[in-house]
């Protein structure tokens, strides 16, 4: 069943930390452009966003320079548990899906539209495997 065609009783929750204002803006427009996704927001700065009260997101987005600037990824997950998150280069070129467990999953080259599809099936994933444990 496509992404698209998937529908859930509540929106997606998703979260956009550390990242240009170009990348974000075409972020924010794909994660728009799908009524299942709620676009959170927040102050715009990581350390600020993980003590700031706000609704739990389903997937948090970071923005990274490198592969190896993922060292946020487990504070995000000590402040969120039950979320996924997503790297993304922030030239928007490349990106990688984590997951609790914790495991890293490279997604290759990604358009903004792609980004989103892949989050919403992260999402989804995350809610089965809740629901079924």
């Amino acid at each position: 069943m496509s992404v698209h065609n998937r529908r859930v009783s509540e929106p997606v929750r998703v979260l956009l930390l550390h990242m240009p204002q170009l990348l974000r803006g075409m972020l924010e427009e794909a994660v728009q452009t799908h009524d299942d996704c709620l676009l959170l927001k927040h102050s715009g700065r990581v350390f600020a966003a993980l003590t700031e009260r706000m609704s739990t997101p389903d997937i948090v987005v970071l923005g990274i320079a490198a592969a190896e600037d993922a060292t946020l990824v487990p504070a995000l997950f000590a402040r969120w548990p039950r979320a996924q998150v997503m790297t993304v280069m922030q030239t928007g070129d490349d990106a990688a899906a984590y997951e609790l467990r914790p495991r890293r999953i490279a997604l290759g080259q990604m358009s903004p539209a792609e980004i989103v599809d892949k989050l919403l099936e992260l999402a989804y994933r995350g809610r089965e495997l809740s629901q079924e444990g």
